[in-house]
């Protein structure tokens, strides 16, 4: 009678016993763990007092500005009551307004088509012509200003030579509501342009180039490609742009200050002309602070909106 060894099932192997993660710290905590980030957050600290000083000051000061009267009593919101009833400011913010309408989209025009143009394989030597492009953004708008008022010169400026040269009559510019408007206009195009053409040149160098090779392929014409393929891959770069070419458009004071100084009469009062006036010239601190209140609230309503309709964001499914 043989005997048969007594096998049984193989004993299941041993599973490591996995540590539980560690508690989460704060981010302080986190940061002051090592000695290497203990030495780099007491490097920042001077500079995030000096940030602290420089941005969060101002702000609350000019809250207390917003709710006081030049004589120390508090109005709550009598500053931002009494701009309501100020025809001065009323025509400000329209003519701000009016200038962001008019400059925004045409400086998104002129910006989408030179970076197109720049973009092609017709332009060689790209980096010269980003380099003589970007000039006008790197003139201070005091400067544009005074530039263009010499251009501007009825009789010596050469704005109205071709008016001249025909037998017509020169141009005043600066001297009339209508025509101030336009020559600012102008200036703005002339010296914004140039961001918006950066931002959107760049925007084109992020689309790829095998998506027109399929649209060709498919019998798409450049109109249909480009609406299709190139505006979904720009399009953050054309929020982004509309944005800073609004803020910079209602907001310019050097070229007022060095073509029309505000006139005729005040035809060319923007928001910040208007504060600047209120503050440096009628001494009234109190009043230009609810004034810059409202510019900040305008700029943030315009960027909101602009992000909101101009904006795709990519979400991976």
């Amino acid at each position: 009678m043989s005997v048969q060894p007594n096998i049984g099932a193989a004993p299941a192997p041993a599973v490591p016993s996995v540590p539980a993660p560690p508690a989460p710290q704060s981010m302080w905590k986190e940061l002051f763990r090592y000695r290497d980030n203990r030495v780099g957050v007491w490097l920042i600290v001077p500079s995030l007092l000096a940030l602290i000083v420089v941005q969060f000051y101002p702000i609350v000061y000019t809250f207390w500005l917003i709710l006081t009267s030049e004589k120390g009593e508090f109005l709550g919101l009598g500053n931002l009551t009494r701009l309501t009833t100020d025809t001065i400011f009323r025509g400000a913010l329209i003519f701000s307004l009016k200038m962001g309408i008019v400059v925004v989209p045409l400086c998104l025009l002129v910006g989408l088509g030179l970076a197109m143009v720049v973009h092609s394989d017709f332009a060689k030597n790209k980096a010269i012509w980003i380099s003589i492009l970007i000039v006008p953004l790197m003139v201070s708008e005091i400067v544009a200003g005074m530039m263009w008022k010499i251009l501007y010169h009825p009789t010596l400026g050469l704005v109205n030579l071709p008016l001249t040269a025909v037998g017509l009559e020169p141009i005043v510019w600066l001297q009339k509501g209508d025509t101030a408007f336009i020559a600012l206009c102008i200036v703005e195009i002339w010296r914004i342009s140039p961001l918006a053409f950066l931002l959107l040149y760049a925007g084109l160098n992020q689309v790829p180039r095998d998506i027109y090779e399929a649209a060709a392929v498919d019998g798409a014409t450049r109109w249909r490609a480009f609406w299709d393929m190139t505006l979904p891959y720009i399009r953050p770069m054309f929020a982004i742009s509309t944005i800073l070419v609004f803020v910079w458009s209602t907001r310019t004071i050097g070229t007022i200050a060095a073509t029309t100084q505000g006139g005729p009469g005040r035809a060319t009062w923007n928001l910040s002309w208007f504060i600047y006036g209120m503050f440096f010239q009628r001494l009234r601190p109190h009043y230009a602070s609810a004034a810059v209140l409202v510019m900040l609230l305008m700029t943030y309503i315009a960027g909101t909106l602009f992000v909101k309709y101009l904006w795709v964001e990519r979400r991976s499914r």
